[in-house]
């Protein structure tokens, strides 16, 4: 994993570029994922564990909409930044460095919520590290507790292998941003290295050009599904983006 968490190590910094309005991102998901658990847990705060909380998207929201929030990466600089995000905004959040396959030696739990989105679980390449990542959701959930990962459709992706994403141009005028994904699949469509884009007006109205790589393992919904039911969570559902307003399919499931 020291790859990936060299990847986020490295765009931490820039993250936001990737988005129109970071802020207004954070909030909309705030919105968006706030409907889902209060439909699968009824009203209140809710103890949440974000286990790939990168610089907070998701953490941030959480706390803000009154929950009790503990987040975790597996890069230091996202950490970093994320608690740093949280001071700026006055919201109390409880941030570490943690590996998802090993959860259980950062955080005490029980929590009502662990939340692993923004396709953060198909950076795990063996069935064997999947599994230890969900027994140690398994084993932080108070039963009855939900578990929510977002990834991206790879039924789909695995079979057309796209070389690419489209380029998305963000923000205007000198702070205009394109941004692009390039994909190099492994011959076995079991994964692809990505070579992220973030292109930007620099000093001297020169293009900065900035690329980050890391690698994904393209996961059948059905085997995420046999891994997850073989962790001992139950009432598994798949909800995808039209349903949930999440612009990933969410995956959710429950402690016994």
């Amino acid at each position: 994993m020291t790859d990936v968490a060299r990847f986020y190590d490295d765009l931490a910094h820039h993250y936001h570029l990737l988005f129109d309005d970071w802020d207004e991102t954070v909030r909309r998901q705030e919105q968006v994922l706030g409907g889902l658990l209060e439909r699968e847990l009824g009203p209140g705060s809710l103890q949440v564990l974000d286990a790939a909380c990168g610089i907070g998207t998701q953490a941030l929201g959480f706390a803000h909409a009154g929950h009790k929030v503990t987040g975790s990466d597996l890069s230091p600089a996202a950490v970093r930044r994320a608690r740093h995000e949280a001071g700026l905004r006055g919201l109390e959040i409880t941030f570490r460095v943690a590996d998802l396959r090993v959860l259980s030696g950062y955080h005490a739990g029980p929590f009502d919520v662990v939340a692993m989105l923004d396709n953060a679980l198909p950076h795990l390449e063996s069935e064997a590290d999947i599994e230890a990542a969900l027994r140690e959701v398994a084993s932080l959930l108070r039963p009855g507790g939900l578990f929510m990962a977002s990834v991206r459709d790879y039924d789909l992706l695995a079979h057309e292998k796209p070389r690419a994403t489209q380029p998305k141009i963000v923000g205007g005028g000198d702070k205009r941003r394109v941004t692009f994904q390039v994909w190099d699949w492994r011959r076995d469509g079991r994964g692809y290295r990505i070579h992220l884009y973030i292109l930007h007006h620099g000093e001297g109205g020169a293009i900065d050009t900035r690329v980050f790589t890391t690698t994904y393992w393209a996961w059948a919904r059905a085997d995420l599904s046999r891994l997850i039911q073989a962790s001992g969570l139950t009432d598994l559902k798949w909800l995808e983006p039209e349903e949930s307003g999440f612009y990933q399919p969410i995956v959710m499931a429950k402690a016994a």
